[in-house]
């Protein structure tokens, strides 16, 4: 404020009351700046699914709305992408896992598993277009088709450059991707898997150097994403899970076989799927070293997983263990699938979106973008819009501690 100002409103004024003024001056902003708390509307919304990103790890700064998100469980890639996209939990999509078991035999999920519509059906019957931008293959596979466009290193379009294989500069081509198809597509949706850290945190481990260097390269890469949209664009940073350091393993497998029994596993990194349950492998299981939890078909409700074609028994990893043949071991030192990792971050910025904290699951994402986008649907989602509560002013003592000392420095000057 100019000193100016200052004379004016302090000069002649006793100290009791010359304090009271400026109690007022300190108090007036927080009643003259206008606060939004409610999402409003946009014209384009990009999903941006940082996988395997962990909030101890990763962050931005400057996104006028941050919070935290909830992952659905088990904290997998194809459970979680199925949440954001439909909005309801794997209970009613049906995605339980990466994989599934049929006939004793290990099958990748398809996109007709899916159960229900996902925002790319939404988008295109409200007469809009959606796109999904995919680092990895099989997931391009499993939710691409359903997007009027997919772009991913299997299927790109001509004006792409060959996408390259090692992590780091498939990076900055998905982000490159994503400027180019919003030029010349203008899709008014588009969700993004970016897979770096989720690689390199099965590899290196999720505090490893290799992975905060990756941290640092997405940082960067979603700053310029930022800048380079307009005002009627939404931008939303979220992960589909985090990740656990991990170094010891469950060999669920040959560990069931050794004792006799025919139970048939399914490894979802820190959690694992048993079928044709035996009697006494319950009991079995809770016994083993590395083993933290079994969860019984009657509580699966309680984690929205339970589906027809859920699992006889549901099995978790204590802390630094997952569920592998051990030879496989030596190629990870971070897996994700249990509950520990449901933490993940959310950032959002652009048209329709207001300044505070929030906290929401994955399952409120789509009627998120339903509501931003102004679409219409008959789908009763699982999720709800999210509520945005204002960011406490952390530091506000200190404003009124500072404007303590001006004031008693205003006094001397204006004693002079």
């Amino acid at each position: 404020m100019p000193l100016g100002v200052l004379r004016k409103i302090f000069k002649g004024a006793k100290p009791c009351t010359t304090m009271k003024k400026l109690l007022i001056v300190l108090f007036i902003p927080l009643f003259v700046v206008p606060v939004q708390h409610e999402f409003g509307q946009s014209h384009q919304v990009i999903l941006l699914v940082l996988d395997g990103a962990d909030p101890a790890v990763f962050s931005l700064e400057g996104f006028p709305l941050e919070g935290e998100c909830q992952a659905v469980f088990p904290t997998m890639t194809s459970p979680g992408h199925a949440s954001l996209l439909t909005g309801v939990y794997p209970s009613r999509h049906g995605i339980l896992a990466n994989e599934y078991i049929e006939d004793l035999k290990t099958k990748n999920y398809t996109s007709e598993k899916i159960e229900v519509d996902t925002l790319f059906e939404i988008v295109k019957d409200n007469g809009k277009k959606g796109v999904f931008i995919c680092g990895k293959k099989g997931l391009a596979a499993f939710i691409g088709v359903r997007a009027n466009l997919c772009v991913s290193p299997a299927s790109y379009p001509m004006y792409l450059s060959e996408p390259p294989e090692d992590p780091h500069q498939l990076t900055m081509w998905i982000f490159d991707a994503i400027v180019q198809v919003n030029h010349r597509e203008h899709p008014d949706f588009i969700c993004i898997n970016v897979p770096i850290l989720d690689e390199l945190g099965h590899q290196y481990g999720p505090h490893s150097k290799e992975t905060k260097e990756a941290v640092t390269l997405v940082q960067d890469q979603i700053y310029s994403l930022q800048e380079s949209l307009d005002e009627t664009s939404t931008l939303i940073v979220t992960a589909d899970h985090g990740m656990s350091p991990v170094s010891h393993t469950v060999s669920i497998h040959v560990l069931l076989h050794n004792e006799g029994y025919e139970a048939w596993p399914l490894h979802v990194g820190r959690c694992a799927f048993l079928y044709n349950v035996e009697a006494g492998v319950k009991d079995f299981v809770e016994e083993l070293e590395g083993v933290k939890k079994v969860i019984e078909p009657g509580d699966y409700s309680l984690y929205h997983v339970n589906h027809s074609t859920a699992p006889d028994l549901i099995i978790l990893a204590e802390d630094d263990y997952l569920f592998i043949p051990e030879p496989l071991l030596k190629y990870y030192k971070g897996m994700h699938g249990s509950f520990d990792e449901q933490d993940i971050p959310l950032y959002m910025t652009g048209a329709g979106i207001p300044q505070g904290i929030i906290q929401c699951n994955h399952v409120d994402i789509a009627p998120l973008v339903v509501h931003l986008l102004n679409l219409e649907t008959d789908i009763t989602f699982d999720g709800v819009v999210p509520q945005v509560e204002e960011k406490k002013a952390g530091g506000y003592v200190g404003l009124v501690l500072l404007g303590v000392v001006v004031y008693i420095l205003a006094r001397r000057f204006l004693s002079q």
